[in-house]
């Protein structure tokens, strides 16, 4: 059985293509340097909204932090995947990208970006016990109700070897059982899972939170949570930037961080007008974003310091599960040197 591991050295091998290009200056190079000799610094997300530094994309938010524009300019790309940033990455494309704990520790492992990478910001936590956590949904009126009946199910998930698949996999061996003996793994992109889970291409599928709002709106039920698997939150999307730009725009990307932390704290304290913008700007229902965003129904995200004990842990825990062929000191990989200390 090919390891989780490998499946994500090929996808870094793919050509990486970014979706759309969001330039807050007019240019998307890597570290290059305006007119003025502003540095300008690249950054790439995947999920809007749910990966939070997409928001500076905005431009009224933009209003709201102290350095863009005076320390450093900004372009903001879009990906298809996290694979796909590490690639632009990797080609001197963008700075920074947000990822989660599986693409970072394979790209560190894998050495995908020349000169490798360091983590800078923690994006959110997952199975915080007082805000969201990746949650397994089945149909209204299912059968499975618990994770032992999923036995026999088709489950969908985004892509096999990815963070998300790491919570299928912890809750499935918690009930004994195995993924591709006694039930089956379905890959299909997740705002189809609403749909694809009525009309019975799969049984239960694991939902984000930006997706968890239509599946409460449709009356599904809860087949368990990261909570149920982990005693304690865990860091699971994260902030990265290649050691390169660190070394040659460590004073811009610090200006970042603290532009990061200030947006944070703007964010929470006008939630009902960043909810409105973020929805008009990446066309977005409402509702759908209001459902949420900044509420305890959206992931622990508050604090974007790393807690390096906790990283570790999960990439350990990574290493258990196949996910991940061995572990690393992540403190060489991971710094808290360009936000503000709490």
């Amino acid at each position: 059985m090919m390891s989780f591991d490998s499946i994500r050295r090929r996808s870094f091998l793919k050509t990486g293509a970014a979706a759309s290009t969001i330039g807050l200056t007019g240019l998307a190079g890597c570290s290059s340097i305006t007119g003025g000799g502003t540095p300008e610094l690249g950054l790439a997300f995947t999920v809007p909204v749910e990966n939070f530094g997409s928001l500076f994309a905005i431009e009224e938010l933009q209003d709201q932090v102290s350095n863009l524009g005076s320390e450093y300019e900004l372009s903001v790309s879009r990906n298809e995947s996290t694979p796909d940033s590490l690639n632009a990455m990797a080609a001197g494309e963008v700075d920074m990208a947000l990822l989660t704990t599986v693409s970072y520790a394979s790209a560190v492992r894998q050495e995908a970006v020349p000169g490798n990478i360091s983590m800078i910001a923690t994006d959110f936590w997952d199975a915080h016990p007082e805000w969201y956590g990746f949650t397994i949904f089945s149909g209204p009126d299912s059968d499975i109700t618990e994770i032992a009946d999923l036995e026999g199910a088709n489950v969908g998930v985004n892509a096999q070897g990815t963070g998300t698949h790491a919570v299928l996999e912890k809750g499935i061996r918690q009930a004994d059982l195995e993924f591709g003996t006694d039930a089956e793994i379905v890959e299909l992109p997740f705002p189809t899972f609403v749909s694809a889970i009525n009309d019975g291409r799969i049984d239960a599928g694991i939902f984000p939170a930006l997706f968890a709002v239509a599946a409460r709106a449709e009356g599904f039920t809860e087949v368990y949570k990261s909570q149920d698997l982990w005693d304690e939150a865990y860091p699971f999307a994260y902030t990265v930037a290649s050691n390169n730009s660190l070394d040659e725009n460590g004073d811009a990307i610090a200006a970042f961080g603290e532009d990061l932390d200030e947006l944070v704290e703007y964010c929470y304290d006008n939630r009902s007008e960043v909810v409105s913008l973020a929805a008009e700007h990446f066309e977005l229902p409402e509702q759908v974003v209001d459902g949420f965003f900044l509420t305890n129904n959206d992931y622990y995200r508050q604090d974007i310091t790393i807690d390096i004990d906790r990283l570790q842990f999960a990439i350990d825990e990574l290493v258990e599960l196949g996910f991940v062929e061995e572990s690393f000191d992540v403190g060489e990989y991971a710094t808290n040197e360009y936000v503000p200390s709490n």
